[in-house]
């Protein structure tokens, strides 16, 4: 039976494996997106929201709470468009979960 041996986390980072450099991508393409979520909502309604996952061509977005989770389904079609035009083509849906912080 082999044991697991603790690796150093600035080795990880500095020279990742593929599984790591994956995910740190994944990571960077979720603050970009919530960058890009966070410059088109109001001050009120950002302080609520964040995007956290895509999934081929669904943007998931969680909210604090079911009446946040309301306000921003009415902006749904204004930020796919907005998406769109910020480089993100290929996106066809936003799903919007309830997840308090």
């Amino acid at each position: 039976m082999s044991r697991y041996s603790p690796k150093n986390l600035n080795n990880l980072i500095s020279e990742p494996s593929d599984q790591i450099k994956s995910l740190l991508d994944q990571l960077a393409k979720i603050q970009t997106l919530n960058n890009t979520l966070q410059s088109k909502l109001n001050a009120t309604l950002s302080k609520h929201c964040r995007v956290v996952n895509i999934r081929k061509s669904t943007l998931v977005i969680a909210v604090d709470s079911a009446a946040w989770a309301n306000k921003l389904r009415f902006q749904l079609p204004e930020l796919i468009d907005h998406f769109r035009q910020s480089g993100y083509f290929g996106l066809a849906n936003i799903e919007v979960i309830v997840q308090p912080r």
